[in-house]
């Protein structure tokens, strides 16, 4: 389909939700909900990308006296701090790439459960293997370079702000400069997360059907972005208002089980149990993307 105007947000809506009750309640198997729902968790058991947060206030004398009293402790144990940090930075390091490559597996265990209608663990682990590490590499670069160009961008706001201070500097070209340096911040952001969305959303599918790596997928879908790039967007903007829907009913949810249920609702809370509990939620979003993408042709159809 090459005509803008066949491409549409509304109809994968209904699309997607016959297909969730169809993989999930005709019929209704306990079983098949916590396998899906365990690659479903996988899929989503992080949400990484860009986001910036300045947070600059100067220090009133009680904290500039405690801050000098922690900078003294620091510098009589400088042995012993320099470990336990080194060690506490490498811990979170492993977690994080341990997390990431986990969701990148994830995320094709669960196309595949819902492209097939099946419930599969080990099949897609051991198949999508190669893509799923192709992923992994690609989201990791991807984090490092964003977050490199912030923290580049976000350097002289800092300086800026200790040279108002000082009085060293005109407050208003302060002011103008460090608008200008966050909006520029601002647009940076929205570009990688605009990639990462596209990534996650359109170049896993497509490596999913064609058994290719992360670049190779771009490459092929660059096509269909420069074509339909608006409906994309508008896309984009239709799954956001999906994702606010979906966590204004859960927010219902959470709060009759909490309130009405004698705190059943606090399972929602639990790693993997609230995914499976919330399952259809999980599936629908990840249909309609599915279902969204399919309209691009039939290279692009999962469910072929």
């Amino acid at each position: 389909m090459d005509s803008l105007q066949k491409i549409s947000v509304i109809n994968p809506v209904s699309e997607a939700i016959e297909k969730t009750r169809i993989l999930l309640f005709k019929p209704f198997n306990l079983e098949k909900w916590f396998i899906i729902g365990f690659c479903a968790w996988l899929a989503n058991m992080i949400r990484e990308g860009v986001r910036g947060s300045i947070n600059f206030k100067f220090p009133n004398s009680q904290e500039t006296q405690e801050w000098a009293k922690v900078t003294e402790y620091v510098k009589e144990n400088l042995l012993m701090v320099g470990i336990i940090a080194a060690i506490a930075v490498t811990t979170i390091l492993a977690v994080v790439l341990v997390v990431l490559w986990l969701n990148s597996r994830g995320r094709f265990m669960f196309v595949d459960c819902l492209a097939k209608n099946k419930a599969q663990v080990v099949e897609p682990w051991r198949t999508f293997r190669r893509q799923a590490n192709s992923l992994f590499r690609f989201r990791l670069l991807l984090i490092v370079v964003s977050y490199g160009i912030i923290t580049v961008f976000s350097l002289p706001i800092i300086f800026l702000a200790l040279a108002m201070r000082s009085d060293s500097i005109n407050f208003a070209v302060s002011i103008a400069a460090i608008s200008g340096i966050v909006f520029i911040i601002i647009i940076i952001a929205l570009f990688f997360g605009l990639i990462k969305g596209l990534t996650l959303d359109f170049i896993v599918p497509t490596m999913y059907i064609r058994r290719i790596n992360t670049l190779a997928a771009w490459k092929i879908f660059l096509a269909p972005l420069k074509t339909h790039f608006w409906k994309i967007i508008l896309y984009f903007l239709f799954k956001f208002l999906i994702l606010l829907s979906i966590g204004a009913i859960t927010f219902g949810i959470l709060f009759v089980g909490c309130c009405c249920l004698c705190g059943v609702g606090i399972l929602l809370f639990i790693p993997y149990i609230g995914t499976v509990i919330l399952l259809p939620f999980a599936c629908f979003t990840r249909l309609y993307t599915l279902c969204f993408l399919r309209q691009f042709g039939r290279e692009y159809d999962v469910f072929v």
